[in-house]
């Protein structure tokens, strides 16, 4: 097994040759595996709600739990793994996401299946928290940033995979395949990331601290009670659970302004541009999700396309982001983070206007050139979203800036697919259809467009906050209220 720790600095020697690409290969697996995951889910949830006879707000607990627990323990993770060892913590991640996969293949009802996805979670959470130092660690400075771009090719190359993967896998063996095909992955990047990855040293100066439990406790209540309030707007207690939402948050600020070693630091919300252009985040993954998440929906009630057509048709949002993404970098170079971010955000809103208006049987190569359009735009946004984000933050907080962009992404996705299911629910009940009817009713194809409809006449209104808290970097913004003083 290869060691690249250096006992007395305490440091990592990056590695090289046949040993370096292997550890990187082992790395990413597990980046692969949960963004394989992560895509490939959506394609079988019609199938899922056939066999399950659910509602779809019931229905998207499958994604959203996933979501929701990655979101809540993301920050736990990553300061664990500096204090337990980054290797260690890397492997059981895999090893427990692992075991959540086959806990989903082997599920026999729905509430064993979303238990299973919050366990998974919890692995994804340990992956997604570590891979990105693994790699900057075991590369040399000079090659850190190639290294850190290819990690955003095999992102993307998961993301891409997924949607056709699901589609034809549920066609050929039914949806419990798209969590076997996890395993064999899993067992590559378990093996191979126990054999090829050093021993990262532990960070002993952390270790002496006393670890934020209240705030890492107070993190997950806040994000599970926003989301189960959004989840239930359609009923009285949905605005109570708002309301919680809202108490958990000032006493979550309260903890972490009085600790001495926060969970997350808050000095960087001091800063407007990194706040506002994390919000602005947010609204973006928002936007991203309602159509991952209603077109399989879609497809399946009013085309009536076949499971495999599905996830084949949804091909052209992840292809159209990828060629997009490096021009929306480019862009951003030359012409700051406001044109591409805003041109890209204009696209949204004619997507979603096109959405809106869909009819009940619309021609398949118009669905594909409105998620052509939507992964244009998502590759015009995405990159001067990071880069603004980044930007407003001084050099030495670029670490802590990347891992609260994780949690955002996450946090966006998880609101993003509740936000879906319950402005479908609030049209049907104001138009008296209710809020859960079933989908064997003849009828739901005309209520299910309905609501559609509705979904993507408030992701205008995202779109619209998404512009408005979209701002420039500027130079005297990557002071905090701590290093002025």
């Amino acid at each position: 097994m290869a060691t690249a720790s250096d006992k007395q600095s305490g440091r990592v020697t990056p590695l090289s040759g046949r040993s370096l690409w292997l550890s990187f290969a082992a790395a990413t697996t597990g980046t692969f595996m949960v963004n394989v995951d992560s895509s490939v889910v959506n394609v079988a949830l019609p199938v899922m709600q056939h066999q399950f006879s659910l509602s779809i707000n019931i229905l998207q607990w499958i994604v959203t739990a996933y979501l929701l627990v990655i979101t809540g323990v993301l920050p736990v993770m990553g300061q664990l793994a500096d204090r337990l060892g980054r290797r260690d913590v890397f492997i059981a991640g895999i090893a427990i996401f692992i075991t959540g996969s086959l806990f989903c293949a082997l599920s026999p009802s729905f509430g064993w299946l979303v238990s299973a996805r919050i366990f998974q979670g919890v692995g994804g959470a340990m992956i997604m928290a570590n891979v990105m130092a693994i790699v900057a660690l075991i590369f040399s400075p000079q090659e850190r940033g190639k290294a850190l771009g290819m990690i955003g090719s095999v992102v993307a190359a998961g993301t891409l995979a997924g949607p056709p993967l699901g589609g034809v896998l549920t066609a050929a063996f039914g949806w419990q395949s798209i969590f076997w095909i996890n395993i064999p992955f899993g067992l590559w990047g378990l093996w191979g990331s126990y054999r090829y990855l050093p021993r990262f040293p532990k960070d002993e100066i952390l270790r002496q601290q006393k670890f934020d439990w209240m705030g890492a406790l107070m993190f997950l209540v806040s994000t599970s009670l926003l989301q189960f309030g959004l989840a239930n707007l359609h009923r009285w207690y949905g605005y109570v659970l708002v309301a919680a939402t809202a108490a958990s948050l000032y006493l979550f600020v309260r903890i972490e302004s009085h600790v001495t070693h926060p969970l997350i630091p808050l000095r960087l919300f001091h800063v407007r541009p990194f706040s506002l252009n994390m919000l602005a985040g947010i609204f973006y993954w928002v936007l991203m999700m309602f159509p991952a998440f209603l077109i399989p929906f879609y497809l399946r009630d009013e085309l009536h396309l076949p499971v495999g057509l599905i996830g084949v048709s949804l091909f052209p949002q992840a292809l159209a982001m990828i060629l997009l993404s490096p021009v929306g970098g480019t862009l951003t170079d030359k012409r700051g983070v406001l044109v591409p971010a805003r041109a890209g955000l204009l696209m949204f809103a004619l997507v979603n206007l096109g959405m809106a208006l869909l009819p009940q049987h619309a021609p398949l190569w118009w669905i594909w050139i409105l998620l052509a359009g939507q992964g244009v735009a998502a590759g015009l946004f995405s990159s001067p979203n990071s880069t603004a984000i980044l930007n407003s933050v001084q050099k030495r907080d670029t670490g802590l800036a990347s891992s609260l962009m994780a949690t955002q992404r996450n946090l966006g996705r998880a609101i993003g697919v509740g936000l879906a299911t319950e402005i479908l629910a609030l049209v049907w009940v104001f138009s008296g259809i209710g809020a859960s009817p079933s989908h064997n009713n003849p009828h739901y194809p005309a209520w299910f467009l309905l609501g559609f409809h509705g979904v993507f006449w408030a992701a205008i209104g995202f779109t619209a906050l998404a512009f408005l808290t979209t701002v420039s970097p500027h130079p005297h913004s990557q002071r905090t209220p701590q290093d002025a003083k």
